[in-house]
C-alpha cells in the first residue's frame, strides 16, 4: 500500500482504514474496511489548527472519531491506533472524543497522500485548547493511520 499511495491522491474507492474487533456492524472476519468515499459519507467536519508537523495554520477535514465509531455501533473504552510503519499507541476513546479528535483525510481541501501524512491522520484541534498542546496528545496524533483495533 505504501508504495502505491505515497505521492498520488487517494482513489475514492480504495481501502484506507480498517476497524477491527467486536462491534455490531463488523464483517464475518471481525472488521470493516473504509475507503475515502465511505469516510466522507459518515459526515465531514473540519477545523483549522497549527501542528508541530506543518507550517502555519492548516484546515483539516474528515470524520470525527465519535461519528466513525458510532457508524459501526462500536463503543469501545480503549483502542489501538496503528500506522503504516507499525507505530501504534493505545488510547482511551473517551479522551479522544472529549478532545474532538478527527480522522482527517484532507488538508486545505486536498486528499492527503502518504507523503503528506495521509491518507488518514488522527488530529486534535490543538489551537482550540492549550491542554491539547502536550506530548500525551501529540503521541496520539497518528499519521498514515491504517488500522484501529478495539482493545476493550
Amino acid at each position: 500500500m505504501a508504495g502505491a499511495l505515497s505521492s498520488r491522491p487517494v482513489l475514492a474507492d480504495e481501502t484506507i482504514l480498517t476497524l477491527r474487533g467486536r462491534f455490531p456492524k463488523a464483517g464475518p472476519d471481525g472488521s470493516v474496511s473504509s475507503s475515502l468515499s465511505d469516510l466522507d459519507a459518515l459526515g465531514r467536519t473540519s477545523f483549522s489548527t497549527a501542528t508541530p508537523w506543518h507550517d502555519g495554520v492548516n484546515e483539516f477535514s474528515g470524520v470525527s472519531v465519535k461519528n466513525y465509531l458510532g457508524a459501526f455501533g462500536a463503543a469501545p473504552k480503549t483502542i489501538r491506533l496503528v500506522a503504516l510503519n507499525d507505530y501504534s499507541v493505545e488510547t482511551d476513546v473517551a479522551e479522544l472524543i472529549e478532545a474532538d479528535a478527527l480522522l482527517a483525510t484532507r488538508r486545505n481541501g486536498q486528499a492527503m497522500p502518504i507523503s503528506d501524512k495521509g491518507p488518514v491522520f488522527l488530529l486534535f484541534p490543538f489551537d482550540d485548547r492549550q491542554e491539547l498542546k502536550h506530548q500525551s496528545y501529540y503521541s496520539r496524533a497518528v499519521w498514515q493511520l491504517t488500522e484501529i483495533d478495539i482493545v476493550a
